[in-house]
């Protein structure tokens, strides 16, 4: 068990596989609650080499990404990072819109990046069709081999998460202070909100709930922070 305080760059990378028939083999990063503030260059700094290292074909950014004007470098390079890569999506948390959800979107716009507002969008990965939607997105269209959902809330899910094969979302951060966890999820966080859980299986879509990357108290215990590696159909060798 680890006390964390301050604004550190640790974080691990949360591993998980996928099997979806007829959907192809691909991967899916979620990353979401960066909280950047005028300390946050050595996250975005591991951050940049994490992607480049494990090199998914999908970016899911799931908001809450300043928190304060010194944060605005360090995310102007993160998006720098990603502007060269084919599939990057983001959508807004709940602190994106105080600092201004006007300047998120015109730094996400700048550097090519999808904002996924109220459509679905379809790409082409490993010769199939995938779709990846918001909040408020109609479900994916027929012909669609592989559906996904990235929020920045999990509240609502079970309605939300219907037609979609993997769906994630962030915010809670784990509660930030675990003194335990089970197969229902992290406490005492858990014992407040439903979704302070790891992931839970609704139906046919598996909901990954991060535990995000920075936190506006910068103070955690038992709560590593994370990124969500998602591989579908990964290979036999695949880690």
């Amino acid at each position: 068990m680890k006390l964390e305080l301050g604004y550190t760059p640790d974080f691990e990378v949360r591993r998980v596989a996928y099997s979806c028939a007829g959907a192809g083999r691909f991967s899916v990063l979620y990353l979401s609650d960066l909280h950047l503030t005028r300390c946050g260059g050595p996250l975005v700094a591991r951050l940049i080499a994490t992607i480049a290292e494990l090199d998914p074909q999908v970016i899911l950014l799931g908001g809450d990404y300043l928190d304060g004007p010194g944060g605005v470098a360090h995310f102007r390079r993160l998006l720098r990072s990603l502007a060269a890569r084919p599939h990057v999506f983001v959508v807004a948390g709940n602190h994106d819109t105080w600092f201004g959800l006007t300047q998120i979107k015109q730094l996400v716009a700048t550097h090519g990046l999808t904002w996924l507002g109220a459509e679905t969008i379809e790409i082409q990965l490993a010769g199939q069709r995938i779709a990846v939607s918001g909040k408020g997105a109609p479900g994916p269209t027929a012909g669609v081999n592989f559906s996904i959902l990235c929020l920045h809330q999990p509240a609502g899910l079970p309605r939300l998460s219907a037609g979609h094969h993997l769906a994630f979302a962030g915010h809670l951060h784990g509660g930030q202070l675990v003194l335990w966890r089970s197969a229902r999820g992290l406490y005492p966080g858990r014992l407040f909100y439903r979704w302070n859980i790891l992931q839970a299986q609704l139906g046919p879509c598996l909901c990954v709930i991060s535990k995000g990357l920075g936190d506006t108290l910068p103070v955690r215990y038992n709560c590593p922070k994370d990124v969500v590696w998602v591989q579908v159909n990964p290979s036999s060798s695949a880690t």
